[in-house]
Formats: C-alpha cells, structure tokens, sequence
C-alpha cells in the first residue's frame, strides 16, 4: 500500500513541477527501465493534456476531473474508508498534491509542457535579438545570456517565477541557482533543465537539430513528445537529431571562441583556422590567388581582434592583408 502511494505521489510531484533538478533525473532515472511506470506516466500526461485541449471558452468541469480521481485512487486502494463518506472527502495528505494538479488542469488554466506546467502568455514576452555581433543580456533572475550574432530569445515578465526562455540560434548561458524555480531553455525540439550551471545551446543548421555543451554543472537534455533524456556534465556535448539524443565529449578547444574570443589551434589546417575565425567573428576571409591547401598553424591568441589575429597569420606565411567593409583579403605579399 505504501509503496503505490509513494508511486503516485512522485508521479504527480514529478507532473506538477514539485521536484528539483536533482529529483527529477533521479525519478526519471528509476523509471526508465519500468515499462509499466513509463505507461502510466504517458497515461497521466495524455490525460491532462485532454482536459487542456479544445476550443477556447469550452467550460472544463471540475466535479468530473474529482469523481475521475476519486475512482482511479479508490481503484488502488489509495483512499482511506472514512474518506469516502459524503460531505468529509479527503485524501491522504500523501495525495493532497495530485488532486490539485488536476482541478486546477481541469478549469483549464495552465498548460502542461513536457510534464512541467508553464503559463506562458505570448502576447506578453520579452525578446532579444543579436542583430550584430555578440550580445549581453542580463536576465531578470541575475543569469546572464551571451546571444550570438543572428540569434534570439524571449521569456515571461514574470521570469523570476517562471524562469523558462526560447532560444531560436545560438546562446551561451551563466545561470543562477535557484533550487525551488530551476532554469529551463527550449530550442527546437529540446528542453533544457538546470539549476545553476554554464552551457551552450545551439540550434544548428549544419545537421538539423540542437548541440548542448556542459562548462559547468549539471544539465538536462530532454525530446519533446518521447521519454528520452541525458543528463550532462562538465565537458560532455548532447547533440539531437529527429529520432535520438547522443552523447560525447566535447573535444574542439575552440567550441565557444565566439563567446570568449579565445583559441587554441595545434598544427590546425589554414582553411579549418579561417572558417573558425569567420563564424566567431562574424566575418569573410578571402584568400585570392594564395594556395592554402597544405599550410598549417600552431598559436595561441588570447581575447584578440581578428585585424590583429589576421596580421600575425599573414606575416607568419609570407602574406598581406587588407580588409574592405567586412571582407578581409589574403594576397601574396
């Protein structure tokens, strides 16, 4: 008996968003190897989302959601005898949690997003865009996003309460911890669940789907609408595709030089060197009339301007370098 309330308790904490980080991974973690939990979970989440779906203004009966609760928890055994009697209903305190969720999903007030409820009013966002070059936005919960150039985000007024923002591009977050209102980034189809931590997220067009790199802390990478997630941590990159999460270690030292402006580069290939340069400066390298293929670099440049960074390339191979509007041109010196 105990061990089916402990169950549906921790699936309707789990459903409302009561759990932390921490708590989430690790019930998650329990139950992915349990058909039968997995089942119910999908059962309760279709069910929810039942009672939200339909026209706007159709009336949601809150009586209905009650007697559906009641029955389903008397079903199992869940409720106490004396419980039942008219005019003194009540739940265990155990499951006081679980009839709330789902009166308040039953007149119809928020909406259930990947089992977290999120009331998010569209017609009331903030939003961002780095129309040039890297921008700082500061969020209102103390966090601080690193917005690449083309890229965009928007969240809620009330952020401090619903701490949830999408991400369309590219973004390197600095969060804030907060145990009781844990960060949440959504970019295609991914959701991204922190605490308080560092990670990038990209929503790449290179491959069509969405990279995470862990620098800090711990996160994790979520699928809408299928019951696959990761758990990352520092130096592990999650990357998603249409049908699977992967995981690996994020290995290129230059992965985030658009951000830090810092890179590393080891007997790297000249052509490899320019593309990075171009995507973390936002910037066309032209090489007319120099053969590149062959030639390779080893350096270190530290938080420097690509004018600097390209005068020390050309002088280490013989080369000029002359920049027209925001064209930079390799030539033969």
């Amino acid at each position: 008996m105990k061990k089916k309330a402990k169950k549906w308790s921790d699936l309707a904490r789990y459903l409302a968003g009561e759990m932390s980080m921490q708590e989430e991974v690790a019930y998650r973690s329990r139950i992915e190897n349990n058909h039968q939990d997995i089942s119910e979970l999908k059962a309760m989440e279709q069910t929810w989302k039942k009672y939200h779906a339909g026209s706007p203004g159709v009336q949601r009966h809150t009586r209905e959601a009650w007697n559906q609760l009641q029955r389903r928890l008397g079903d199992d055994g869940l409720l106490d005898e004396p419980a039942m009697a008219a005019g003194k209903r009540q739940l265990m305190p155990l499951l006081r949690v679980a009839a709330i969720i789902l009166l308040v999903l039953a007149i119809g007030s928020p909406v259930l997003y990947f089992g977290i409820f999120r009331n998010m009013d569209n017609t009331r966002v903030e939003n961002h865009i780095a129309e040039k070059g890297v921008n700082t936005v500061d969020l209102p919960d103390g966090s601080r996003v690193y917005l690449n150039e083309g890229s965009e985000i928007s969240y809620p007024p009330g952020f401090t309460r619903d701490r949830s923002v999408m991400l369309r591009g590219e973004a390197f977050f600095e969060v804030m911890s907060d145990p009781v209102n844990p960060f949440t980034v959504r970019s295609g189809k991914v959701v991204v669940s922190v605490l308080g931590t560092s990670f990038n997220v990209k929503d790449s067009d290179e491959y069509a789907g969405v990279e995470v790199y862990v620098e800090s802390g711990k996160v994790r990478m979520s699928v809408e609408n299928s019951d696959q997630f990761i758990t990352l941590e520092p130096g592990e990159m999650g990357k998603t595709d249409a049908t699977r999460l992967t995981r690996s270690l994020q290995e290129d030292p230059n992965y985030i030089s658009w951000k830090t402006k810092d890179f590393i580069f080891v007997n790297a290939e000249l052509t490899r060197v320019i593309r990075k340069l171009e995507e973390s400066y936002h910037v066309e390298i032209r090489a007319d009339g120099v053969e590149l293929n062959g030639l390779r670099l080893t350096s270190t440049y530290r938080e420097q301007s690509i004018d600097a960074i390209l005068e020390t390339i050309a002088t280490a191979f013989g080369m000029a370098v002359h920049k027209e509007k925001d064209t930079y041109y390799l030539t033969i010196n």
